[in-house]
């Protein structure tokens, strides 16, 4: 079951809940949106204090230890990052949904009478794939009328590995005999 799904307690959302209801929701996303952002931000900088305590590492069972704490803090900052990217597609559909409500007046009875008709999980799909508040009017109209017969899916997976983490730190505990400015630009990129 899908977020709208649940939210609208598998009624169509364009029933379901009032503008002032979607806003509120829109808002609390937002701000759930906000916190994981902080989050990842904290974790950033709490692996950047890892590193660092790396490159001073005195034998191989400290590096190791280090690059155990790394991978841990990654895989913290994957999960925060999979949410987030939920969150992203559940605001999308959220917005999307409060266009759609605000254009529901210009649309066809036709067209509406089929949206109300329209399986909530497929229109979710169909709204986190659309961003109708980037569009014009007419596209607006157009994009949810085209909801009637088409849907869009997405996902991502990415994953992580202790030997690369073990050799940014050695390539950092070595550029940093040679140049410490050089080493943060070895670091940097590898924790993007």
């Amino acid at each position: 079951m899908g977020f709208l799904s649940s939210l609208f307690g598998g009624g169509n959302p364009i029933d379901t809940f009032s503008l002032d209801d979607l806003r509120v929701t829109e808002i609390q996303l937002n701000k759930k949106v906000e916190v994981i952002h902080s989050e990842v931000r904290r974790i950033d900088q709490e692996v950047q204090r890892t590193y660092d305590q790396a490159k001073a590492s005195t034998s191989k069972s400290e590096e190791v230890s280090y690059a155990r704490q790394i991978k841990t803090l990654l895989q913290k900052k994957e999960m925060k990052l999979l949410s987030l990217a939920q969150i992203d597609k559940d605001l999308q559909a959220v917005s999307n949904i409060l266009i759609l409500k605000e254009r529901e007046k210009d649309l066809p009875a036709d067209v509406v009478r089929k949206l109300k008709k329209l399986d909530p999980e497929k229109m979710e799909k169909y709204l986190i794939g659309k961003k109708l508040d980037t569009m014009n009017d007419d596209a607006q109209i157009s994009a949810i009328i085209d909801m009637t017969s088409s849907t869009m899916e997405v996902g991502v997976e990415p994953e992580d590995d202790l030997t690369d983490i073990l050799d940014t730190i050695r390539a950092g505990k070595e550029s940093s005999t040679s140049n410490p400015q050089e080493a943060v630009k070895v670091r940097k990129p590898e924790l993007e």
